[in-house]
């Protein structure tokens, strides 16, 4: 399982500021790598006056593969419904789609969409820009 060591150097930050920059960091770039479905056994976050730093173990190397089953409308539903269910699952064509019997509900549409799963490296690439655009520092009055 790899590791991933992450440092921001900066100009020197206060030091009231410093903990919970690094709190914050580890915060958000954990709960992305949970929300993107990779998990980690470990995470600790490390600071001085010009670097925030925060190392994180055993990050899994991929996300897992997702098996979605959208529900759609009764087959009787009328056309524009199903086309609204088409584009919200992403198919081309009804044909894409399976009918499942529900002898309550009557027949109606599922959509059973697969997701591969997606690269460590490639995940992050994608997280790192946004928390560190977006990152939190307080204002001084």
């Amino acid at each position: 399982m790899p590791d991933l060591l992450l440092e921001l150097r900066s100009e020197e930050i206060p030091a009231r500021m410093q903990r919970k920059a690094a709190g914050d960091l580890r915060k958000m770039l954990t709960d992305g790598l949970v929300e993107a479905g990779l998990t980690y056994e470990a995470a600790r976050e490390y600071w001085t006056p010009r670097r925030l730093a925060l190392d994180i173990r055993g990050v899994t190397a991929r996300s897992k593969d997702i098996s979605e089953e959208i529900k759609g409308p009764s087959t009787k539903a009328p056309e524009q419904a199903v086309q609204g269910f088409l584009r919200k699952a992403g198919l081309s064509s009804i044909a894409e789609a399976h009918v499942h019997a529900d002898p309550k509900k009557g027949d109606f549409y599922v959509a059973h969409i697969a997701k591969p799963g997606r690269a460590a490296e490639e995940i992050i690439a994608e997280l790192v820009p946004g928390i560190i655009r977006g990152f939190p520092w307080p204002k001084s009055m």
